[in-house]
């Protein structure tokens, strides 16, 4: 394994640590805050760690020509997903919204061969689907809860974080912590005149709701977004996409390590799918090389 590799493989891990505690987060917090200023919120705190920081006076220099992509990128990968995944959250366990979410690199995949181009490799498809399988086991399948506007609202999110994925390596001239920056700091301005809609910002919450949001905003949202960004420049949307499938992984350790929750031979099956699906899809020629 090279150096390059060693990187990205280190990527993957982080981000997923980082991301399995999201649905947990957002599970706490979405009813008790509400959708739209939970959104709202986790995009301030992950603007205000990460401008000050990775915006840079020579990154304005190009701001017009940036611009248009930012703005996209702000509604379809910051702003609208995260608000479809905390509005299912209301209806849909943390379990079945990480299944959902799990069909974020079948997306990835087709939008890849059918706009990039980057060309169709059957074994990647293959090892998600293995993944995807995997992610039903672990999760296990008689916990999943369907509500049919819900389930096609989380669909809807991982459409767009799949396009957007594919957005990003198409953006190549634009710094990768740059673009992630911008992007969370765009999106936050678009979401705040909605939070009117509902109760606005307040502090009178539970301390647990509280300590969520913030760990929502600057490890789910600031940290893991900034890698998962230089993650799809470095190896291309479908791998990167494959992060999501690890998620769930990474949230039973927590909870094992955490809250003492079991680990089932059932879950431990799913992993080992789920594992063997995201290395089928990662041992391949990284697509930003071809």
């Amino acid at each position: 394994m090279n150096k390059n590799s060693v990187i990205d493989w280190s990527l993957i891990i982080a981000i997923g640590i980082a991301w399995g505690s999201s649905f947990l987060f957002i599970k706490v917090s979405a009813s008790e805050v509400g959708p739209i200023t939970l959104v709202f919120s986790r995009l301030l705190i992950a603007s205000m760690l990460l401008t000050p920081f990775f915006i840079r006076r020579e990154h304005l220099l190009n701001i017009k020509e940036d611009f248009p992509s930012i703005l996209f990128l702000a509604l379809i990968n910051a702003s609208v997903p995260f608000y479809l995944f905390s509005k299912a959250a209301i209806e849909l366990n943390a379990g079945t919204m990480s299944v959902l979410n799990g069909t974020t690199p079948l997306f990835a995949f087709i939008i890849a061969t059918l706009w990039l181009r980057l060309g169709s490799n059957w074994t990647q498809l293959l090892g998600i689907f293995i993944g995807m399988i995997g992610l039903i086991i672990f999760v296990g399948y008689e916990s999943l809860e369907f509500s049919l506007i819900a389930l096609i609202i989380c669909l809807l999110a991982s459409f767009f974080y799949a396009f957007s994925s594919n957005f990003i390596f198409k953006t190549k001239d634009i710094d990768a912590t740059y673009l992630a920056t911008m992007t969370l700091l765009v999106a936050t301005f678009l979401v705040f005149p909605f939070t009117f809609l509902e109760s606005g910002l307040n502090f009178d919450h539970p301390n647990e709701v509280l300590l969520s949001v913030f760990l929502l905003g600057f490890l789910c949202t600031g940290m893991a977004y900034m890698g998962y960004v230089v993650l799809i420049k470095r190896v291309g949307p479908v791998k990167a996409s494959t992060v999501v499938l690890i998620v769930p992984v990474s949230g039973m350790l927590w909870a094992n390590l955490f809250l003492n929750e079991a680990i089932t031979s059932t879950m431990l099956m799913g992993c080992l799918l789920i594992i063997t699906g995201v290395g089928l899809v990662n041992f391949f020629k990284d697509e930003a090389s071809s």
